[in-house]
């Protein structure tokens, strides 16, 4: 049987982004919720080329038992706090 399409050698893609830093906020979520994951930089580097959508891709990777999980929890989004402080689990301000 064929793997998934975005998986690879036991890993398997949840999200793309043209941004390294939103790839990089993906996977520290995922790892903040016990998922292993990875980010792989696939960006053409060229200079002068401007930002092109086609030459700007970087993925996230989980374990493929874990993808599902993975998606869920980046779709699911985290509301913001109102006062724009992070709270930790006993209600400590970071």
């Amino acid at each position: 049987m064929a793997p998934p399409p975005g998986s690879q050698d036991g890993w398997e893609q949840v999200a793309e982004t043209a941004q390294a830093y939103e790839a990089e906020l993906m996977a520290l979520r995922l790892r903040a919720h016990g998922i292993e994951a990875q980010v792989v930089d696939q960006t053409f580097h060229q200079e002068p080329l401007t930002s092109v959508r086609s030459f700007a891709v970087v993925r996230v990777l989980v374990p493929a038992d874990r993808a599902e999980e993975a998606r869920k929890l980046l779709a699911a989004g985290t509301p913001l706090p109102e006062d724009g402080e992070s709270m930790d689990g006993g209600g400590e301000v970071q």
